[in-house]
């Protein structure tokens, strides 16, 4: 009886911590073995009082020509209401004359090889009046000690700074930002 009594409990409080580990497990196997990759970057720098100090930052990557779209995203801004937000790949090349990756095509199917990224595609009001579209990352932003988060803002003010993101399998994680 008294096993019953201890195992019940322990099953309990076990069960967050399973949850919180299978939560952490994708960005930690990206982190390990994941491909590094440079993006440009645009960044904000904003504290909160609860995070503390940290670089918000918009990518060239998340506008998106329409030109770069494949036939299956058109079709579904014409079948989806405005504001919902679909998962889409962004495939990704990388530019031979600075290293940077940019956006080769975007489709709703997951490719089978090279550098993507998962993203959610915000659809807009008229496609017709749309010179782009935009899609989100989750790699806003950058937590930093406040000092060099002020550091960094002031160097991406005279240069552009650099995201250093690890890709595997479309998961990223932002893991340093450069001033080059």
């Amino acid at each position: 009886m008294k096993s019953k009594q201890l195992f019940q409990p322990l099953i309990v409080f076990s069960i967050p911590v399973l949850i919180l580990l299978i939560m952490a497990t994708p960005p930690a196997w990206t982190t390990l073995t994941g491909k590094e990759i440079k993006l440009q970057t645009a960044p904000i720098d904003p504290t909160d009082l609860f995070r503390g100090s940290y670089v918000n930052l918009h990518y060239e990557i998340e506008s998106v020509k329409l030109a770069q779209l494949d036939d299956s995203i058109i079709t579904l801004f014409k079948t989806e209401n405005i504001g919902i937000h679909k998962r889409v790949y962004v495939q990704l090349k990388q530019d031979n004359s600075d290293g940077l990756y940019k956006v080769a095509l975007v489709t709703k199917k997951k490719p089978s090889t090279g550098i993507y990224l998962k993203g959610k595609l915000e659809i807009p009001y008229e496609l017709k009046n749309a010179a782009s579209i935009q899609i989100r990352y989750g790699l806003d932003n950058y937590y930093a000690p406040e000092e060099k988060a002020k550091e960094t803002e002031a160097k991406a003010l005279i240069k552009p700074a650099v995201a250093l993101v690890k890709v595997k399998n479309g998961h990223a994680v932002l893991t340093r930002i450069t001033v080059e």
